[in-house]
């Protein structure tokens, strides 16, 4: 009686032993002593005899490979990459972002990492080493803020039949506008001054009124900032002023369906345009 139970604890470990060979799957490089380089099909490892006859091929698991192409196919030993010497590449963990390329407005931040170990012998090579992500940065001058506003702004306009006819310094100490304007000889302060745009874009509506009709494409007008139309909020000029070579809009007040985009190429003591202003801000 005893030896019956010893021979089914014996059978039992044995049974479970099997198992768990079968269901490991696959074999073993170092145990068939194989490391072969590129794609080589006599590196197969075959957990059974390739001669003996196999009902159920299921059950002995699935043959595996020790050369290097096994790493694009998939199918290699599990041990493999430790026998062969195949390294896969490791990397540190990311640094922290670094501060914003930019004062002022829309910027890039940046971080890294370092390679630890290269990858060898066709190991997994290296992902990114950076990262960009864009970031946006608040240390802008007055001036900075300024053309970022003007760029957001709606020129309000009346034709030119409405600029006063004289103008005045009625407001002193204020920002000159014109500043940036290379080799400019500023006017008196507070004195109203001239601004020429280049019209890129115009409703159809501003074609039916005779006085908007110069607000056609590809034309050029002349609009005036006199003293009332300046806003001490913006520095002493006027809404809509523009920013130079950038596209801003603007809109005819009389007539709504008037509107569209410009471009500002200067700004004058005097409209240069034949007839003087063609158009004086609100």
């Amino acid at each position: 009686m005893n030896w019956l139970r010893l021979k089914l604890i014996i059978t039992t470990i044995l049974l479970a032993t099997l198992s768990t060979l079968v269901s490991a799957g696959k074999g073993s490089c170092r145990a068939e002593r194989k490391c072969c380089d590129g794609k080589d099909s006599e590196c197969l490892v075959q957990k059974e005899d390739i001669n003996s006859v196999i009902e159920d091929y299921s059950d002995y698991g699935e043959p595996c490979y020790c050369d290097h192409g096994c790493l694009d196919v998939g199918d290699c030993c599990p041990d493999f990459k430790d026998y062969c010497g195949v390294i896969d590449c490791q990397v540190s963990e990311w640094s922290s972002w670094s501060k914003c390329n930019v004062a002022c407005g829309t910027g890039t931040s940046v971080r890294r990492r370092q390679i630890i170990r290269p990858e060898s012998n066709g190991g997994v090579q290296c992902p990114a080493l950076e990262e960009k992500r864009t970031c946006t940065a608040s240390q802008c001058s007055k001036r900075r803020l300024d053309k970022i506003s003007a760029l957001r702004e709606t020129a309000m306009l009346l034709p030119g039949k409405y600029a006063p006819k004289t103008r005045g310094n009625s407001v002193a100490n204020k920002y000159d506008v014109r500043s940036n304007l290379r080799s400019y000889v500023p006017p008196e302060e507070g004195q109203s001054y001239c601004i020429v745009f280049r019209v890129d874009k115009a409703m159809k509506a501003c074609l039916r009124e005779r006085d908007t009709n110069d607000l056609k494409h590809d034309n050029n007008v002349c609009v005036q900032c006199n003293d009332k139309a300046q806003r001490d909020h913006l520095g002493g000029r006027c809404q809509g002023h523009g920013t130079d070579s950038k596209r801003t809009r603007f809109k005819n007040i009389l007539t709504p369906k008037c509107h569209g985009k410009w471009t500002r190429l200067e700004i004058t003591d005097d409209c240069p345009c034949k007839n003087g202003p063609d158009f004086v801000f609100v």
